[in-house]
């Protein structure tokens, strides 16, 4: 597996972790059950965008740094047009009568670039760090450590979750789910920005430590399986 590889499946690995907490915390949420079912379709195709995102700007950056740029030279513009390919895919999938959407990109282009230029960061700061011989847990280690790899997660997890609270005002629902918007996207908002702290919790712990683990709500650290919810 390359280095390319490896970054794109623990991505969507995460991803997809992330996604399965958000809809769990939201189905704990009585006045929304009804709705879940709604939205479903929704929160299901825009996390798969965002892995095609993410895998986008990871291929780009490690592309730039296989060519011995700096990481000033990934270029945020090209990368951003490319994700409007992705973004037309996603409109396919939510062709449903109770959703209509017309992307206002004035809206969440720069949160989305800025997330470009984190995520980039990132690549290039772990491929930076990956000599041969060396494991993933090495190379997190040795360019972050736990703590750091938690903060870097959590700030490229939570400016999807401001793109996706910005992207709801380009998408219009009928029906019962109409009357239900407002609330739903308030309250998927402060449900991702929770998973986003339990996932990077979790992730660098994982990663960086001989067991899964996770620190609980008093700070302990305890053992995790990578499905368990936090």
């Amino acid at each position: 597996m390359t280095r390319v590889d490896m970054l794109c499946d623990t991505d969507r690995e995460m991803m997809l972790e992330f996604s399965r907490l958000c809809v769990g915390h939201l189905n704990n949420h009585l006045p929304l059950k009804i709705f879940l079912s709604l939205f479903q379709h929704f929160l299901d195709a825009n996390v798969l965008k965002e892995i095609e995102k993410d895998r986008l700007i990871i291929e780009h950056a490690a592309a730039v740094f296989e060519r011995g740029r700096g990481r000033a030279a990934v270029d945020t513009e090209e990368v951003f047009e490319m994700t409007k390919k992705t973004d037309r895919e996603f409109i396919k999938k939510l062709s449903n009568p109770l959703f209509s959407m017309e992307l206002r990109y004035d809206d969440f282009a720069e949160i989305r670039k800025k997330r470009i230029v984190s995520f980039s960061g990132m690549v290039f700061d772990l491929l930076g760090n990956w000599d041969d011989g060396f494991s993933f847990t090495d190379v997190v280690k040795r360019t972050f450590g736990e703590e750091g790899f938690r903060t870097v997660l959590n700030e490229v997890l939570h400016l999807y979750n401001v793109e996706t609270r910005l992207l709801s005002n380009s998408i219009t629902f009928h029906g019962p789910a109409g009357r239900a918007r407002d609330l739903f996207a308030e309250k998927l908002f402060t449900t991702m920005e929770k998973a986003a702290r339990d996932i990077s919790v979790k992730y660098a712990c994982r990663i960086c430590a001989a067991e899964a683990c996770f620190r609980d709500d008093t700070g302990s650290r305890q053992k995790a399986g990578l499905y368990e919810d936090s």
